[in-house]
Parts: structure tokens; sequence; C-alpha cells
């Protein structure tokens, strides 16, 4: 089997996650200050917007810091037994306006933030396109994934709503706390008293909580790796009569998380009914001292107390909703730690001011004393030089880890070489131009990438101007055009899952049929019949053979029936080149290659 770095797709991310809120386990980022700075650079041709956002927050808590003042005011008209009708029709208007400036608050917030967030996803995808290979054999796709989808849906809840919320809470706090000084000091300080008491019950709640949370996520991650090995790996548990076994595997990490999250939630339970108890012991404090004062002549306004009562009530329900929002926060700005540690990745090599333009390549390849290793510390390959003349069959067989793949990936420079250099034409590839030099290489891969979308659109992937009788006669080329005939609806077939309704052999024919298409004339292919029988590989075979006449080609293969006749055979052995030569010239020199050959042959 050749090397994985061009082809395989590492395992998906299997950790649990969690979406801020209240009960989440709080991720809490590295440099808070400086990612909502960047953040904040993110918001540039938003910021009108968002002032009325924030003008808007602040007519919000002005209705709630009248409301109750002129609620008050009622009541002591109609203890003086005044008329009320003109402070009613205030306090309606008052509520009227407060829903109006509300829903302009979340229009607005809501357009702003999937507006930033829609340049966000924009600017993260357009540069993961630009990464090097290197990057993603460091990352999990699934990691990746988790970063594209849900640590920005994370930002854009935030800005669209914890933002809102959290400006209104603090206008809030502020106004009323101002008009609970204004009113009484005394029954001010009572109310205090409550939202120290609230501050140390959340603490202590939040710090339990905050640990079986965790631990409840973890569980979550151990139980989403059981279910996703068990259903891709359903056949082989199958197969050995293990399913009692994976049952019970399964059903003691299910009641581990079950018995984790069972202490969360209670634990979280805790926090509002003694929230609840504690405003109860404050309201009741507040009643019973603004009575006594009342009695005592020192409160003349009956209005005053019930302003006051609800000035309390108020005063207390931002406080534990501004934690909630805060975690949200930093939910949401760990995550955008991680969209921008992607942000800030090395893209691929930036082309050279004076690249050279590749036109009309004749595909004659050098490589001259390349050694190379994706961990720099580890050598791959070790002082390879090697002279391909143009329209040349060259194969390249050895070992598994011996190197193969690797000369294919620094050929077509998703790496660049380490020392020494690759020359194409007489100039080294770092010279030209990459999106030149991409284009001239037509490649078919071990594992065959195909999309959902039509037969046709797969084919002309790389040349997606070509015309359906371009595409049907690359199919024919390429010995894809009878089973392609007899799908359902011939080159206008949909693909559903990467092709899986088609045989390893169809598949792999398809991605033939692509790379003819390209006409490019350098041609690579990578194990290209190393999973599929005989028939098929006979077939793949002969397609081969057509679409690496007069061209330079470059074939990776373990079944050496199939290179028998390439001009050039080279054996790669623990990163250098043990052998080369013709089929003939290998076998009479009776060396390893023959071994192989020998070996496989009988």
């Amino acid at each position: 089997m050749a090397e994985s770095r061009i082809t395989s797709v590492p395992p998906r991310n299997l950790n649990g996650i969690s979406r801020p809120g209240r009960g989440a386990a709080v991720v809490k980022p590295k440099n808070l200050k400086g990612t909502l700075k960047r953040l904040w650079d993110l918001t540039k041709g938003h910021r009108k917007g968002l002032g009325w956002v924030l003008l808007l927050s602040a007519f919000s808590s002005g209705a709630s810091i009248i409301s109750p003042r002129l609620t008050g005011s009622i009541i002591t008209r109609i203890s003086n037994g005044d008329t009320i009708t003109t402070l009613l029709l205030l306090l309606a208007g008052l509520y009227v306006c407060d829903w109006f400036v509300k829903f302009m608050q979340q229009f607005l917030m809501a357009a702003i933030g999937q507006r930033i967030i829609n340049h966000i996803r924009q600017v993260l995808f357009g540069k993961i396109k630009e990464l090097p290979l290197k990057f993603f054999d460091k990352h999990q796709h699934g990691e990746l994934m988790s970063r594209l989808t849900n640590d920005v849906d994370n930002i854009s809840t935030t800005i669209s709503s914890s933002i809102t919320l959290l400006m209104t809470y603090i206008f809030t706090i502020i106004g009323i706390f101002t008009m609970m000084i204004i009113l009484s000091p005394l029954l001010t300080m009572v109310t205090l008293c409550s939202v120290g008491m609230i501050f140390v019950l959340t603490k202590v709640v939040t710090r339990q909580t905050r640990k079986l949370f965790r631990e409840q996520q973890k569980n979550l991650g151990i139980l989403n790796g059981q279910i996703e090995e068990g259903i891709s790996g359903l056949t082989v548990v199958k197969a050995f009569g293990r399913e009692q076994a994976m049952q019970a595997d399964f059903d003691r990490k299910n009641e581990n998380l079950c018995k984790t999250s069972i202490r969360a939630l209670i634990w979280s339970g805790y926090l509002m009914p003694l929230m609840n108890v504690i405003n109860n012991i404050c309201y009741l404090a507040i009643a019973v001292i603004s009575g006594l004062l009342f009695v005592n002549g020192r409160i003349t306004d009956i209005g005053l107390i019930s302003t006051f009562l609800l000035y309390s009530r108020q005063f207390t329900r931002p406080f534990v909703d501004i934690a909630n929002v805060y975690n949200n926060l930093q939910t949401a700005v760990a995550g955008a730690e991680r969209v921008f540690e992607i942000m800030d990745e090395e893209p691929e090599p930036a082309d050279k001011e004076n690249a050279i333009d590749l036109e009309s390549p004749k595909g004659e390849v050098e490589f001259k004393g390349v050694s190379f290793g994706y961990d720099e510390s580890k050598q791959i390959l070790k002082n390879i030089s090697l002279k391909i003349p143009a329209g040349k069959k060259v194969a390249i067989v050895g070992p598994t880890g011996s190197g193969k793949t690797t000369i294919i990936n620094l050929l077509t420079r998703f790496y660049d070489v380490n020392d020494g250099s690759i020359y194409l034409d007489g100039n080294d590839l770092r010279d030209y131009r990459m999106g030149d030099l991409r284009k001239i290489f037509g490649v078919v891969l071990q594992d065959t990438a195909l999309f959902a979308d039509t037969v046709r659109n797969n084919i002309s992937y790389g040349h997606e101007d070509a015309s359906i009788d371009e595409i049907k006669e690359a199919a024919r080329a390429a010995g894809a055009d009878a089973f392609i005939e007899r799908l359902p609806h011939g080159y206008d077939t949909v693909l559903e899952q990467g092709g899986m309704e088609l045989s390893q052999g169809e598949r792999q024919l398809l991605t033939i049929a692509r790379a003819v298409l390209t006409n490019a004339p350098i041609m690579i292919l990578d194990e290209a019949t190393s999973s599929v029988d005989t028939v098929t590989e006979q077939k793949i075979r002969n397609a081969m053979l057509k679409i690496c006449e007069n061209r330079t080609s470059f074939i990776i293969a373990h079944r050496l029936s199939t290179i028998r006749d390439s001009d050039i055979i080279i054996l790669i052995e623990e990163g250098q080149i043990a052998e080369k030569g013709s089929h003939d010239e290998l076998i009479s020199l009776n060396g390893k290659y023959a071994e192989m050959y020998r070996t496989q042959a009988g």
C-alpha cells in the first residue's frame, strides 16, 4: 500500500461538543482581550449599526427603569383618590415602545451578526483551501469541521444575542441602582446584601457544576467514539460475532454518561430555586422594613414602597443572566481563537515575483540530491537523484513507507524539498507559478475522490468547459462508458455519498476518465489498481496504457504485473533508490525486484 500522506482521511474528532448556555461546560479563552480586539476589527463596516443597537439598548433599559416609577405613581394617585388615566396611557405606550425597540434591536443585531459571520466563514474557508497539506496532516478532519461549524456558530450566537443582552443588562443595573439610591439608601443596602449572597451562591454552585459538566462532556466524547466505531465497523463486529460485547461496552459507557449527567443537572438545578429563596427573603425584608418606615412616618409615599419592591426584583435578575452571557462570551471567544488559529496559519508558498511562465511543457523531470521528511528530524527520502526523459513511463515500487508517494507529493509541490531540487524542463519547480504547475498533472489516486454531483460533472471536474462529446470520449478512453450508459440517467446520474453506489473499480475508472479529460502532459497514477479484482484490474491497466501514451507518466504500484511494460522501473527502499532499469534488466539483475516479482508470480 502506498503512503497515506496524499490520500488518507484522518479519523473524525470524537470529542463531545457542548453549546454555550445555562449549565454548559465553559471553555475559557487563552487571550480574552486580544481575541475580542480581533473580533472588534471584524465589525469594521458595521459599527454604525452597532451604534444604533447600543442606543436602542439604552432606550430598552430606560423603559425597564421608568415603568416601576410610573407604577408607583399610579398607586400613590389611587391612594390619594386622584385620576390615573393619563399615567395608565403613558405606561401602556411605554410598554408598546419597549416592545418595538427590542424588536428593532434584535432585527439589527441579527442582520449585523449574520453578515459578520458570513464574512468569517468566507475568510476561513478561503484560508483552508490555501493551506499546505502538512497542516491537514496535523489536524483531524473532524476538528476542522468543528471549527467551521460549531465554533463559528458559537460566535454567531454571541454576536446576535449575547452582546445585545449584555449591553441591556448593564444599562438596566446602572439605571435601577441609581433610582434605588435616590429613593432609599437604606433599602438599597438590603438589596445589595441579597446580591452579595447570590454571588457567593453562584460561585459555589458553578464551581461544582463546571467540574461535573466537564466530566459529562468527556463521557459524551467517549460514547460518541463508541457509536462511530460501532457503526463504521459494524461489518467486522458481525463477522466476529461481537454484537453482545459491543452492546455491553456501549451500555457501560452510556450508564457512566447518565450518572454524570444526573449529578451535573441536579447541581445546576440547585441554583435557581436557591436564588428564588434569597430573592423572596430580600423581597420580604424590604416589605417589612419599608412597612415599618411607613408606620413611623419616615416614608409617606405608599407608591415608593411598590416602586422599590419592583426595582429590587429587577435589580437581582440581570446578575445571573450576565453570568450566563459572560460564560457564552468566553466559549465564543475560545471558539474564535480556534478560528483565528487557522486564519493565522502560513499558506502554501507564494509564487516568486519573477516566476517563469509554464508554456508547452515537455515533461522532462530531474531529481538532484533530494532529501525530505514530513518531520525534518526523520528523513523519508535521502539524497535521491534521478532523471526522467520526456514521454517516458516510470514505475515506482517498493515496500510500504519507503517513500514512493512522497516522491509524487514533492513532484506536485504538495510539499517542498528539505534539501536538493526538482527540475521540470530544466527549471526548478519553485520557479514556476503554482497554478500553472498543478495544471500539467493528471492525477489518479488509490482513494477515489468523487463528489455528490452528476457523472459528467465529476469527469469534467478539472475541465469545466468540456463538451459532452469530450466527456464521453474521455470515458471511452478510460473504459468507463459501458457502465455509465447503464446508469439510470447515464452521464446525468447524480452520485450519492462519493459514488458509494458504484463498485470500487467503476469509481476508479471515473477518476481515470477525469485524468484523461485534463489532457495533462504528466500523468500520475498512485496505486490505481490496488483495490480491484483481476478483471477490473485489466480494464484499468488498458486505460492506463492509453492515457500514458506520449506522456511522462509516474505509476506507483504493488502489483508488478501492471508495470512490466514501463520504460523505467525504480525500486525504492528506505528512502533511497535500490535498483533502476526496465523490467527485463531488473529481472536479469536478479536482485530484490526480481525476488518481489517471482513472489507475486508464484
